[in-house]
């Protein structure tokens, strides 16, 4: 529910410090300023009424004080209305007693006055947000039937009980609550809204606007008074009937062109100017009795008033509507240049097509060049444009959203990146109607991925060529032993030959012994190029368990001089991965040296590693390195992936954070956990999927 007695833009009862509340507990200034000015509005708008009251009715043509009322509920908050009806009580009375109306009847009147006012204003206050503006079809449209109708159409049944009751006047029950309803209607539709539409934002407004619009409203209203002169003053009444449509041009300009503040104005304009010289003889509402010229009079200025606000309203609305949008267009713009965006529209059935002035510079089309798919396809990629097509024709197809990443080639050559998404709008009947998309360009950000891709492969690089150095001796002992064994065979069989004992048997095992060993360390020194050099990463099946036992032939000489053992428990049935195996040795051979570095305190009889690899579901391969050193610290254990962090003295703090991003970039996850007595570090990687054919998919 709507809560009734939030505050107005208008005055209220301010808020007050302790010190001010104990000074001015029992007076208020600015609602003093209120009431006082609600009062005198009041006690004018009698005096107004009375002297447009055509006798012997006792009702006027137009009683203000009702609207007045009206006007002051909507404008201030609920929680002083109770001092809004005790301001106009006085006015009340001291109108009513100078026209010598008995007092019984004067307290009548400011009852139905006061229910008037307030069912009107509940009602509206109600139903529209606050503060209450005449600039919306709806909140024109809920005045008119709740305050305009509802509030004078029930307030007149107690108004006319009253005048029966205390024997007012000469007419009938239901002669006092015709004149009384119309006349509070045609005031309500007059007053109202003129009071609320100038009062609500105080004179503020007023120096913003432009001194040609000053101009232009004295023009208008320059025009309304010549005219409303003719029709309803100048001429005789029986010439004058045709010349009511003489103000109708000048009304519509107020309208269009001024709001609900310039059609309000114009309404009380026309209206005070029709009923005074009506009631002073003049015009075309003079020529009958008082009774039927005061009817003329209210039914051509109400269905005149409503249509007014209105149209006033629509036009009010849609120009605000208009601004938004603007406004709206303007923000989306700048958002679209600042991230590189184009928009774009294509109406088949009216055969228009739009796209943003960045979108045009993208795409490097014409500013009147119109939009086509040909066109569109033509500036993609010659390798993207099957697929791009593809995609479009899937998406109307099947009426879904289509989005794709595909490279713009340019007529000037340029090469772009860009991602598209959009889709195809239908009609009632099923046909394609609009095609609406967005595309943003991320030519800037490829850019950027593959210099950071680049980076990392240099960063790899050098990871790998500085695990060789630290590797230096134990490749060293390892190169050694094949090349002390060939020497000592060609030793051997050269003395065979000194002593020309030498057997063609014997001979050809020395031979094939150091043939052996010379693919031994040539396999050694093939298996440390490869390692180290520069290269493009390749991926290809592999077997982790190959990786594992390749590792470890690499860091044999170095397991014995830290005396560790090693333990494998590989799954013999282990499926292949996509990857590139120089990467895959390159973290195994971190997270090894890293298991070797984490036992040196460890007592040599317990310093063993731990390698296992599985299967889980056919889907991935992980693999776990369990050793027995100091293990992780505990409050942070994803603080050991993180850039230069390292527990060791003279450690860079990369290798880990490169071997982080070399699974991830194998699709995989690396993760790190304590065990009793050591640490575990896992990674696991997807399983090569394949199709029927055996081909990998």
């Amino acid at each position: 529910m709507k809560n009734l007695a939030a505050p107005s833009g208008l005055a209220g009862a301010r808020s007050h410090s302790k010190t001010d509340w104990s000074r001015n507990q029992f007076f208020d200034w600015p609602l003093a300023a209120i009431a006082l000015s609600v009062s005198l509005a009041y006690f004018l708008g009698a005096k107004i009424g009375f002297a447009l009251t055509l006798r012997p009715h006792p009702v006027s043509v137009l009683w203000p004080p009702n609207s007045i009322l009206l006007a002051a509920l909507l404008l201030t908050p609920v929680r002083i209305w109770w001092v809004i009806l005790l301001a106009a009580l006085p006015a009340h009375l001291a109108a009513q007693l100078q026209s010598n109306v008995p007092p019984t009847m004067i307290l009548c009147w400011f009852i139905s006055n006061s229910c008037e006012a307030l069912i009107g204003a509940g009602c509206v206050r109600y139903l529209i947000d606050r503060p209450v503006r005449f600039d919306r079809l709806r909140n024109v449209g809920i005045f008119c039937f709740f305050a305009a109708f509802l509030g004078p159409f029930l307030s007149s049944f107690l108004d006319a009980a009253f005048v029966v009751i205390n024997h007012w006047g000469q007419d009938s029950y239901w002669q006092v609550w015709r004149i009384r309803f119309t006349s509070n209607v045609l005031t309500a539709l007059t007053l109202v809204p003129f009071v609320v539409s100038w009062s609500a934002e105080g004179i503020a407004w007023l120096g913003k606007i432009r001194r040609s619009r000053f101009l232009e409203a004295g023009l208008l209203l320059l025009g309304l008074l010549s005219v409303n002169t003719i029709a309803f003053y100048k001429f005789a009444p029986p010439a004058d009937s045709a010349l009511l449509y003489l103000p109708l041009p000048f009304l519509i300009w107020a309208a269009v062109r001024f709001g609900s503040r310039g059609a309000s104005a114009a309404i009380c304009t026309v209206g005070f100017l029709a009923i005074w010289s009506a009631g002073h003889g003049y015009g075309p509402f003079s020529t009958r009795s008082a009774e039927e010229n005061a009817l003329s009079i209210q039914m051509f200025l109400i269905v005149m008033s409503v249509p007014l606000m209105l149209l006033a309203a629509v036009i009010e609305e849609r120009s605000k509507g208009e601004t938004t949008l603007r406004e709206r267009e303007e923000r989306i713009s700048l958002a679209a240049e600042s991230a590189d965006l184009a928009f774009w529209t294509i109406n088949f059935e009216r055969k228009e097509s739009w796209m943003s002035d960045n979108g045009r510079a993208i795409f490097n089309f014409g500013p009147d060049e119109p939009l086509s798919r040909e066109l569109f396809l033509s500036r993609v990629h010659p390798e993207d444009r099957n697929a791009v097509d593809e995609a479009i024709e899937s998406a109307r197809a099947s009426s879904q959203t289509f989005e794709f990443e595909y490279r713009l080639l340019r007529p000037d050559g340029e090469t772009r990146w860009l991602i598209s998404r959009g889709r195809y709008g239908y009609n009632d009947r099923g046909g394609i109607r609009e095609l609406i998309g967005v595309a943003i360009d991320v030519t800037a950000q490829v850019k950027a991925n593959l210099q950071l891709r680049l980076q990392r492969e240099e960063m790899a690089h050098m990871s790998r060529v500085w695990s060789m150095g630290e590797l230096t001796a134990s490749l060293a002992h390892e190169l050694n032993q094949p090349l002390s064994a060939i020497a000592s065979n060609v030793a051997a069989g050269s003395r065979f030959l000194t002593q020309g004992s030498l057997e063609a048997k014997m001979f050809e095992e020395l031979l094939a012994d150091v043939a052996a060993d010379a693919r031994r360390a040539s396999d050694i020194i093939h298996g440390i190029h490869d390692f180290v050099r520069k290269r493009e990463g390749t991926r290809r099946l592999v077997n982790l368990n190959e990786i594992i036992r390749e590792v470890l032939r690499l860091l044999h000489s170095d397991l014995l001089g830290r005396a560790t053992s090693v333990e494998t428990q590989l799954d013999p049935s282990l499926p292949s991965v996509d990857a590139d195996p120089v990467q895959l040795q390159q973290v195994l051979l971190n997270l090894l040296m890293n298991s070797l570095e984490a036992m040196q305190s460890t007592p040599e009889d317990k310093r063993s590693v731990v390698i296992s690899t599985t299967c889980e579901a056919s889907s991935t391969v992980t693999v776990s390195l369990r050793d027995y050193g100091s293990g992780l610290p505990e409050e942070d254990m994803d603080k050991v992936f993180t850039h230069f962090y390292s527990t060791k003295p003279n450690g860079m703090g990369m290798g880990l954070t490169i071997v982080r991003s070399i699974i991830e970039e194998h699709g995989g996850k690396l993760w790190a956990e304590n065990v009793d007595g050591g640490a575990r570090f896992s990674f696991r990687l997807p399983v090569t999927a394949k199709n029927e054919t055996g081909e990998i998919v």
